[in-house]
């Protein structure tokens, strides 16, 4: 049996970039990935979503160009099809850059579901069901997040999907609605709407993205309207009736409308299923995410825990921190985490980006603010 130092289980931002600052410790580490590294972040989540908007945006500046002095008369189609490639060339690219980058800092990457068999030994099973035994020094674990469906909400073949299978689309539905005016949910209403898609978006509170400034939600519902996003704020979806090919559905006070695919974007939660963390005693939160404190470490002393597993924020940057912050306490060099001033970019048309505090927050508080602001237009 192999024994590391440390080994992460799971090859997402948290667990590869914590992993590369072990290794600048001198350690000898490995990694235990189901699939390919990377994680949600690379292939199901930022960065095939960015991409899609970059090509959605590319796409709605081609057919303005007249504004600028230059004819775009012809410019009226766009090839899916050539979109979906770009997007899978750049996860591909980043996917082969990072292996090799792990590669080369003589980093083991073991592909595979890894298991707790006790505190420090983990079963690795690949998908054809052969397993091998390693064991550890220190185990971080950073398995990520999934989606989670809404209650009354079940996912049902293509027509009922979490919002992150879209991005693998062959080809676009005439209409979707989107359950859930978060981030993920204006971001996929702003991929998908300059395409000329009917797109619904509604979300059971009064604003959209609701953890923002209200100045910031009132923007963005207005420029959704703009794209021509039917928004259905504060309201339920109710009814939902799935047919052979399309769903319909009533909002209270709108009527019965029918659309080619519901897109649930609503929320995240820990996975742990396969993790079985009862072998060695590790602790969950009532939510379901993996108990740890200021340091990342659970409630077993040589058990770390970080990024989405760990609980939100539901961020690549935080992930990687939260990973290099139990790294440093694994390995005598402690500092306690502090979430306060993560930055926060949300990918929609127009960008929005923020750090610290909103001002509803400071009212809240009862503190000592001031507010500028500026008009930005094309």
């Amino acid at each position: 049996m192999i024994h590391y130092d440390g080994i992460f289980l799971g090859g997402g931002p948290s667990g590869y970039e914590a992993a590369l600052y072990a290794r600048r410790f001198g350690k000898k580490v490995a990694i235990v990935e189901k699939y390919r590294l990377g994680g949600v972040c690379l292939h199901s989540g930022c960065i095939p979503t960015k991409t899609l908007l970059a090509s959605a945006k590319s796409y709605m500046r081609a057919k303005n160009l007249e504004r600028y002095g230059i004819d775009a008369s012809e410019i009226d189609e766009f090839e899916w099809s050539a979109v979906q490639l770009r997007k899978q060339k750049v996860i591909d690219d980043n996917t082969i850059g990072l292996e090799k980058l792990i590669e080369s800092k003589e980093i083991d990457t073991l592909y595979g579901t890894g298991s707790l068999l006790d505190k420090n030994k983990i079963r690795v099973t690949a998908d054809d069901g052969k397993s091998f035994d390693i064991s550890g020094e220190k185990i971080f674990i950073a398995t990520g997040s999934k989606p989670l469906p809404v209650p009354g909400i079940k996912w049902h073949g293509d027509l009922v999907i979490p919002g992150e299978q879209c991005l693998s689309w062959d080809t676009l539905p005439d209409s979707i609605l989107i359950v859930g005016g978060g981030v993920m949910g204006c971001e996929l209403a702003c991929a998908f709407a300059p395409y000329g898609i009917e797109v619904h978006l509604i979300e059971i509170l009064d604003e959209l993205l609701p953890t923002e400034d209200i100045d910031i939600s009132k923007t963005l519902r207005r420029e959704l309207k703009k794209l021509g996003v039917k928004l259905y704020l504060g309201k339920k979806l109710e009814n939902p009736n799935i047919q052979e090919t399309k769903v319909s559905f009533n909002i209270e006070g709108k009527g019965d409308i029918t659309v080619d695919k519901i897109l649930v974007c609503t929320g995240r939660g820990a996975i742990v299923e396969d993790l079985n963390l009862e072998n060695a005693g590790v602790n969950l939160e009532s939510h379901g995410s993996i108990d740890v404190d200021e340091h990342q470490q659970t409630n077993i002393e040589n058990i770390y825990a970080s990024g989405d597993v760990a609980g939100p924020p539901y961020l690549a940057h935080a992930a990687s921190y939260t990973g290099k912050i139990s790294v440093l306490h694994a390995f005598d060099n402690p500092i306690k985490k502090d979430l306060k001033n993560i930055p926060a970019g949300i990918f929609t048309l127009p960008e929005v980006g923020r750090v610290g505090k909103t001002e509803q927050q400071c009212q809240q508080e009862n503190l000592n603010y001031k507010v500028g602001t500026g008009q930005m237009r094309r």
